[in-house]
């Protein structure tokens, strides 16, 4: 149960940066981006990971996670709304995420999610914080990093 934990944030995170790509133009600065993901009540700890945000990427980013799919999209110009399903091998994860713009260089998401693995559901919440580095991207950047695997 323990992956489970690490599963559901880290997937929280990065879908939370690649949902919106419904809307075309990358809201916030473009550039490097820092992704801070906490999970309030479990014994996991903080995740920070380093993601490159600008249009090109927006727009390409729900590719990278085929398993997962994103209904009831509503985009507003201070922030995203939507429901995740995901079915892997072994789980399948459902919940709502909402994503706010608060500036030009901050972003907050939060994702209320279900996960049922061997028949067991748990509910989990994932909290996710992104700060703006700068307008230069790393090749590490994680979303770099999976589009040249």
């Amino acid at each position: 149960m323990t992956r489970l934990h690490y599963l559901i944030p880290g997937l929280a995170a990065i879908l939370a940066v690649q949902v919106s790509s419904a809307q075309t133009k990358f809201p916030e600065r473009a550039g490097e981006w820092e992704v801070t993901t906490t999970a309030p009540g479990s014994q996991v700890p903080p995740t920070t990971m380093l993601y490159c945000l600008n249009d090109e990427m927006w727009q390409k980013a729900l590719t990278q996670v085929p398993s997962c799919s994103v209904q009831q999209l509503e985009v507003k110009s201070k922030g995203v709304n939507y429901n995740l399903d995901c079915a892997g091998k072994s789980f399948q994860m459902k919940g709502k995420v909402e994503m706010t713009f608060d500036g030009p260089e901050h972003m907050t998401a939060k994702g209320l999610f279900d996960m049922t693995m061997n028949g067991k559901t748990t509910s989990s919440t994932s909290l996710v914080a992104y700060h703006w580095k700068g307008a230069t991207c790393s090749p590490n950047d994680v979303n770099l990093k999976l589009r040249s695997q």
